[in-house]
């Protein structure tokens, strides 16, 4: 049983999303929040959906990493409470992450790996990913500099940093595979799970070689001007 009342649970997440930034620690203690008071998820979906609305790009990445920690969540346990909320709310949320702007545009890699997260582990089916793979799939990954986003140079190697880290809990969390599965279960699974290489799979590639690159010229932008 929630141990706050709707009001107060509202202003305490709108208080947190307020503060967040894309460090993992930061994106699971809000998305930890919204679990635990899974009873008022539209409320609190709500919230996050007027957050998307704020005119600033670059931090509503963050917002999808909040929501995409909460399905994984409900995916893992099983429940759909959340779930079933954010699917209504699919396209809009993407779209309100990657606007035709500069700073929309460089939100696509991230977004795309999200995509394929969803897709891999079946969180959604096609009826909903299709639309939103529709989003993506003109999209290139923007290269947008600091200027472009808004963003100071120690946001973008701030941000390049949460990045890194956040991709590393995602390989961790990927290969975590049940105590008692005997080797021959886990190929088993892998055999069963892992698709044919197709377009998607290039796109993925296309992108995080881009994203390498990107990172690379800012850093050494940003080096050269220190």
């Amino acid at each position: 049983m929630d141990e706050i009342d709707p009001f107060e649970a509202r202003l305490l997440f709108g208080n947190q999303l307020d503060n967040l930034t894309g460090a993992q620690p930061t994106i699971e203690r809000v998305s930890g929040f919204a679990i635990k008071h899974a009873s008022m998820a539209d409320n609190l979906l709500d919230c996050i959906l007027e957050k998307l609305d704020k005119p600033q790009v670059p931090p509503r990445i963050n917002l999808l990493f909040v929501i995409d920690a909460i399905l994984l969540s409900d995916h893992r346990t099983g429940t759909t409470t959340w779930t079933e909320l954010i699917i209504k709310e699919a396209v809009d949320i993407i779209k309100a992450v990657i606007p035709e702007t500069p700073g929309g545009d460089a939100n696509v890699p991230q977004v795309r790996k999200v995509v394929s997260g969803w897709k891999r582990r079946g969180i959604f089916d096609a009826a909903v990913l299709d639309p939103v793979e529709s989003l993506l799939a003109n999209r290139a990954g923007g290269s947008a500099g600091a200027s472009d986003t808004g963003m100071k140079h120690q946001e973008i190697i701030k941000r390049i940093e949460e990045d890194r880290e956040r991709h590393k809990r995602q390989k961790e969390e990927f290969w975590i595979r049940p105590a008692d599965e005997t080797p021959e279960e886990e190929l088993q699974a892998y055999w069963e799970t892992t698709s044919d290489l197709n377009e998607a799979d290039w796109r993925e590639i296309a992108d995080d070689n881009q994203e390498y690159r990107q990172e690379r010229r800012l850093i050494d932008v940003i080096q050269r001007q220190v």
